[in-house]
């Protein structure tokens, strides 16, 4: 009894440093706990990985070649040491060809998949930018590359199709998002998916450039703005994002004013006008990729004329956004656009983008649309876009739906789609 008197003695006396011990012992619980987890869910992904590694492969094939597309300075430079840990043994196991090549400057992701030759399937290691630049790549292509299955292995910052594909989190639900991912490919199970070409509209005298490709969004205004400010706040850790809406909520520098003209066709389930017919290739590794495309009737001899005709919209918005439908029931691939309410007070911004945040946001009827013309209002300051997180000048552009042109990786029974 007098053991325990001393020592409630001491915790009083020194009470500073007890709270102390007792949050470092909390922590240290916590992280070995996390650690355990992880090292059971990489046991068993493990096993699982081995059994299609013993399978056995025809005498006169070699092992499936993947090439990995690794953006080591991803998630502030711990992608690569997340692929590593995660999803490379993993795909090793299994028997895979891994071939791994690192980017090292913005935009060298598009270059490495135009002139990319003897693979059977491309990985994207990283985030959205990624990723992006890696479809760009792949669709300014004219050899049917798109044929070719991609994975995607979510470990950037952001990670909006990953998340779409496969469950995400942090700690051990990251791990598993990895795991689920890299299993993906190894399965072979693929999906198809629309993407949307983004062309500048070409002036007088202007040299046209190349179009961008993106698979998710195009977004403009003080809710793209805001986010893209969020690691100015890294001092509040996970709440980073909810304290960018509190201290930007009020500062006229965000693009308060989206302001232009809008041109959209309506949607179209396929005609001799926008009918893109994907053509069949025949693969002698076909076993590593379930074949889950369906036969497309030739519909090019179909007249549809709404399909062509055009209509105008002048828009002033806080809050405008193009995307596509990719993880939504629809009978008839189109792109969304979004206008947003022209005028938001403090108090409507912030919780409309902590809604978002969490996954939900204001119900708006959005507009249906194949392809979309935007002319912008011209301002005299710098104004910029993002496309799928991936930030542009603001210039009058062409976004054009191309339905199922890309071919995914997914886990049926898990993917949110």
């Amino acid at each position: 009894m007098e053991r325990i008197i001393k020592f409630g003695k001491t915790i009083r006396n020194n009470w500073k440093k007890s709270v102390v011990g007792v949050v470092a012992l909390y922590y240290g619980a916590a992280t070995l706990k996390e650690k355990y987890e992880i090292n059971l869910l990489m046991r068993a992904a493990c096993r699982e990985a081995v059994k299609y590694g013993d399978s056995l492969i025809p005498t006169e094939r070699n092992p499936t070649v993947v090439t990995i597309i690794l953006n080591p300075a991803a998630n502030k430079r711990k992608a690569k040491r997340d692929f590593e840990k995660y999803c490379e043994p993993l795909l090793h196991l299994a028997g895979l060809q891994v071939d791994v090549i690192q980017t090292t400057s913005e935009g060298n992701a598009k270059e490495i998949v135009e002139t990319l030759r003897g693979t059977e399937a491309i990985i994207v290691a990283g985030g959205d930018g990624t990723f992006s630049e890696t479809i760009t790549g792949l669709l300014r292509r004219n050899d049917n590359a798109n044929q070719f299955p991609l994975g995607v292995l979510p470990l950037g910052r952001t990670n909006s199709l990953g998340n779409n594909l496969f469950q995400g989190g942090k700690g051990v639900d990251k791990v598993k998002q990895l795991i689920e991912a890299s299993m993906a490919i190894i399965k072979g199970n693929t999906i198809w998916k629309d993407a949307m070409k983004i062309e500048p509209l070409v002036q007088d005298g202007e040299v046209p450039s190349r179009p961008i490709y993106a698979i998710t969004s195009l977004e403009w205004g003080a809710f793209r703005d805001t986010l893209a400010k969020r690691d100015k706040y890294w001092i509040y850790g996970p709440l980073r994002e909810y304290a960018s809406f509190i201290f930007n909520g009020y500062k006229e520098s965000l693009n308060w004013n989206c302001s232009g003209v809008i041109n959209y066709t309506p949607p179209c389930a396929g005609c001799s006008n926008c009918l893109r017919k994907r053509p069949e290739i025949k693969r002698k590794w076909s076993f590593f990729m379930p074949n889950t495309q369906t036969t497309q009737l030739d519909n090019g001899s179909i007249a549809n004329p709404d399909c062509a005709t055009s209509q105008e919209i002048c828009f002033k918005t806080s809050d405008f956004r193009i995307r596509t439908r990719n993880f939504e029931n629809t009978n008839i691939p189109s792109l969304s656009v979004v206008l947003g309410k022209n005028k938001y007070t403090y108090s409507e911004f912030v919780s409309e983008g902590w809604r978002r945040i969490q996954g939900s946001e204001e119900n708006i009827k959005s507009i249906e649309a194949r392809t979309v013309e935007l002319q912008p209002k011209e301002s005299g300051s710098e104004v910029v876009i993002g496309i799928d997180r991936e930030e542009f000048e603001v210039k009058p552009i062409k976004v054009t739906l191309l339905p199922n042109v890309i071919k995914l990786f997914y886990n049926p029974d898990k993917a949110v789609i």
